[in-house]
């Protein structure tokens, strides 16, 4: 399971959504592509998905070039981009249909197929009902069940919990998180708590280009520590910290354990109130997008 993209240029007249972009992702698991509205996440989706051709460059799917040979490029891919409507007369179960014999699915096949998505994204409720009458949430599960349908190795996903109440998104993560085990999952978001909870790797896109990619970027383990006086120390278990009034942000020295860092803290006479894990996504996401970012930095 690959995608694979190099020097991917998008061009709309003279604005630049997209500007050479050159990744690679593999293997199953979930890569997000964070970033604010306009960014470019939904237009590399539609490149991949060979919806919208590049300016320059190519995209390959399992090697294979998706605008030179899209129907072999996409034959294991399943894709939900943007916000999906479907024809208001049709019942899901006719949007399956439809779908799985575009796919070459026969009969049995796709039987089994409905008895698996029924089970995976609870649609049976209202599968047999005209779509006309579905909420945004029905939309989005039957619209992931189209993508997962024939359950092919690569599945991609623009805001996949746009517009949903809380228990939908819910719904749709775990979903998602299921997909991860076994499948290449590539979704664009701009939620950074969703791009923290289901992805192995994420990548910050702004202005059509990349300017952060986890996998890139060097481990770091932090933890996040209120206290009411200062670190007088760094001793040989801390490498280094910031500090925001009495909020101090703890770079380990290699793999210590938090406990041995809280019990030399408090040899230094550090009066500790709170500990914590520390994720920095949410900083660097800020520093990126006003265009402060430098070598991932704490600061």
């Amino acid at each position: 399971m690959e995608i694979y993209m190099d020097g991917l240029t998008k061009n709309y007249g003279k604005i630049r959504a997209l500007n050479s972009i050159n990744l690679k992702i593999e293997g199953h698991g979930c890569t997000g592509l964070l970033g604010p509205n306009g960014a470019g996440k939904t237009t590399m989706l539609k490149l991949v998905t060979n919806i919208i051709k590049p300016s320059k460059g190519k995209v390959e799917l399992n090697s294979v070039d998706v605008s030179v040979y899209p129907e072999k490029a996409l034959e294991n891919v399943g894709a939900l981009i943007e916000q999906p409507e479907f024809y208001s007369y049709l019942t899901g179960y006719e949007i399956l249909e439809f779908t799985a014999k575009i796919k070459g699915l026969n009969k049995e096949e796709f039987a089994s197929e409905v008895k698996r998505l029924e089970d995976l994204t609870e649609i049976n409720s209202f599968l047999y009902r005209k779509t006309g009458s579905y909420s945004r949430g029905m939309k989005q599960r039957l619209a992931l069940s189209v993508a997962m349908l024939g359950n092919p190795e690569i599945i991609i996903l623009d805001e996949p919990t746009f517009g949903l109440d809380p228990k939908g998104m819910v719904d749709i993560r775990n979903i998602i998180k299921s997909l991860a085990k076994d499948h290449l999952v590539l979704l664009s978001t701009h939620l950074i708590y969703e791009a923290r909870e289901l992805c192995d790797r994420t990548i910050i896109i702004n202005r059509g280009k990349i300017e952060y990619d986890s996998a890139m970027a060097p481990e770091r383990d932090l933890i996040k520590i209120t206290a009411e006086n200062n670190i007088n120390i760094l001793g040989d278990k801390i490498r280094d910290y910031t500090r925001n009034g009495n909020v101090f942000i703890i770079e380990k020295n290699g793999k210590v354990n938090n406990a041995d860092i809280i019990a030399e803290l408090m040899e230094q006479g550090l009066i500790i109130d709170y500990v914590e894990k520390y994720d920095n996504l949410e900083d660097i996401y800020v520093s990126v997008i006003n265009g402060k970012i430098t070598d991932n930095n704490l600061s």
